[in-house]
């Protein structure tokens, strides 16, 4: 065997996916008013530094680079959109308690769907 075929081709890792450019708007709006407009995602988004005791970080909407929020967010939406509970209530409980999760529960549900990736 020569010493080209002993090589292992790995491919490369994927492109991490992009952030919902419509989260990172809708999260910079309701951290600069504070104003809930009835729509779920800014809703949410508004409610959100209360029950975690602070201001959620988004970039600005181009940025390659995501939050450690947006991240949490994503994986939050997806375990709804998946059916994963067990997901979904660490990502919660591992931020806020029983009481403020509970309150924030049909506003994530909400949005979550709401922000469905179309493909």
């Amino acid at each position: 065997m020569s010493a080209s075929a002993a090589r292992i081709q790995t491919p490369p890792a994927p492109a991490p996916a992009p952030v919902p450019q419509a989260l990172r708007k809708a999260g910079r709006k309701a951290r600069l008013s504070g104003v809930t407009t009835g729509d779920p995602m800014q809703d949410l988004l508004s409610a959100l530094p209360k029950a975690l005791g602070r201001r959620l970080r988004f970039h600005e909407p181009m940025a390659a680079e995501k939050s450690f929020d947006e991240i949490w967010l994503e994986n939050l939406f997806d375990a709804v959109r998946q059916g994963d509970a067990a997901r979904y209530r660490f990502a919660l409980l591992s931020r806020m308690s029983r009481e403020k999760a509970s309150a924030l529960h049909f506003l994530v549900c909400k949005a979550a769907h709401m922000s469905q990736p179309s493909g």
